[in-house]
């Protein structure tokens, strides 16, 4: 009797974690259904993204720095005698900067899933172009350290943005790569904002000499760029024209098939911020 006993509750342990086997997710079977992704559309998706959302980056990126390095170009045509600034002066006019720069990257990107990166991204380019053209018709001290100020507030959350709109369009493996496409950009701009501001300040026009040009007329190309990139960015997979409609479903599915169960949100847009993960990482 006994043996017959220790066999039935045998039996039921064994029934019991069966079905529990069904419950659990077949990792095994996932990651087949990721390889089954068609090869040939996988790399058109990719090829669509690279032509019509990196380009576009890097030009965000080249204007970011190079309408934050003008101020030192500006200097040597004259910014500091006009505006009577000392070596202290001009050195907490540039440590301004990085103040509101640092302390608003993480709202950003909460501004960033609510708006949408297609436009908020132009938005802040757009943003820090309009500073740049106010600052060059700043006249005094206090009205620089209040346009810096402000063009930390635009510009702070955008390589974060950046990285957070790439990660919404590339798998983890395919995102090394495009990071370093659009960061390229970061080099090139010394020599083209050196170039620019060289042919700017020989401007004389108005009673605006030499140095305000370089922030009056970078401060208008960076608007006339944003505008652009607002009609053509995508703010997610879903939402790219570029794409037909069989290339926007794979596209999504890839994507769900990257997150490995992480989000249980079919969709970009639908992810919601949650602080318990924050508590994990911590």
């Amino acid at each position: 009797m006994a043996n017959n006993l220790f066999s039935q509750s045998i039996g039921i342990r064994e029934k019991n974690e069966k079905d529990d086997s069904d419950d659990k997710p077949d990792f095994k079977e996932a990651y087949n259904d990721a390889q089954a992704l068609d090869p040939a559309l996988n790399r058109r998706i990719m090829y669509r993204f690279d032509r019509h959302i990196i380009p576009w980056l890097f030009g965000i990126w080249l204007l970011a720095f190079i309408d934050r390095s003008n101020i030192g170009n500006a200097r040597i045509d004259g910014l500091a005698t006009d505006l009577k600034l000392d070596g202290n002066k001009f050195n907490i006019a540039l440590t301004i900067f990085y103040i509101p720069y640092i302390l608003i990257d993480v709202p950003s990107n909460w501004v960033l899933k609510y708006f949408g990166a297609g436009y908020y991204l132009p938005g802040l380019l757009i943003g820090w172009g309009i500073v740049g053209l106010c600052t060059g018709f700043v006249k005094n001290y206090t009205g620089l350290l209040v346009c810096r100020f402000f063009l930390g507030l635009c510009e702070g959350g955008l390589l974060s943005g950046i990285i957070l709109y790439l990660s919404m369009f590339y798998r983890r493996r395919e995102l090394l790569f495009r990071i370093g496409m659009f960061y390229c950009a970061a080099p090139l701009s010394g020599a083209f904002g050196g170039l620019l501001a060289t042919g700017l300040a020989r401007i004389n026009h108005g009673g605006y000499d030499r140095w305000p040009w370089i922030f009056i007329v970078e401060g208008i190309i960076t608007i006339a760029y944003g505008l652009v990139t607002i009609c053509f960015l995508p703010a997610t997979p879903s939402k790219a024209k570029f794409l037909s409609v069989v290339e926007r479903e794979a596209a999504v599915h890839r994507m769900g098939l990257d997150a490995h169960g992480a989000s249980q949100a079919s969709k970009v847009e639908s992810e919601k911020f949650s602080w318990h993960w924050v508590g994990i990482l911590n």
